[in-house]
């Protein structure tokens, strides 16, 4: 009995570690994406930048980040960090949104679209382009809702 008792406590720590390297893994991304952001913004001599920084991190803690997301956004997030061409990074995920488009892949352009979603909240800002992603509005609006439903 005592084995049964030390396994269940053993495995009770584990889920509950594993809820906090959850979080912290997630912290960690929404910063590396948010970094990306402002690489973008400073790489472009936008005026403003850390207040475009401010308000893309703001909409982006509202963004679901549930294990499946959680998974895109880390992807994604290296679509923020170019270093080479930190200038083209939002035209290089639009880009990649409307590739994906092309080839089916609607699922990939949704992940995609999580992270030019809080770009174009902020564009105003700085004074720099949006990009049409109304094809996914619906979608992410109802994740944002859910996500903020789950989190109060």
């Amino acid at each position: 009995m005592r084995i049964l008792g030390y396994s269940f406590s053993l495995l009770a720590t584990v889920i509950l570690l594993s809820g906090c390297i959850y979080g912290d893994i997630d912290k960690s991304i929404r910063y590396f994406v948010t970094t990306g952001a402002t690489r973008y913004c400073e790489a472009n001599h936008y005026p403003y930048c850390e207040i475009y920084a401010q308000c893309y991190r703001d909409f982006l803690e509202q963004m679901p980040a549930k294990r499946d997301s959680l998974s895109a956004l880390s992807a994604m997030s290296t679509n923020l960090d170019y270093k080479e061409e930190p200038k083209k990074a939002m035209d290089n995920i639009y880009a990649k949104i409307k590739d994906n488009e092309k080839k089916g892949r609607e699922d990939l352009s949704l992940d995609d679209s999580y992270l030019l979603f809080p770009h174009n909240r902020c564009s105003s800002i700085i004074n720099a382009k949006q990009y049409d992603i109304s094809n996914y509005q619906e979608a992410i609006d109802k994740g944002m809702k859910s996500y903020k439903l789950n989190n109060e």
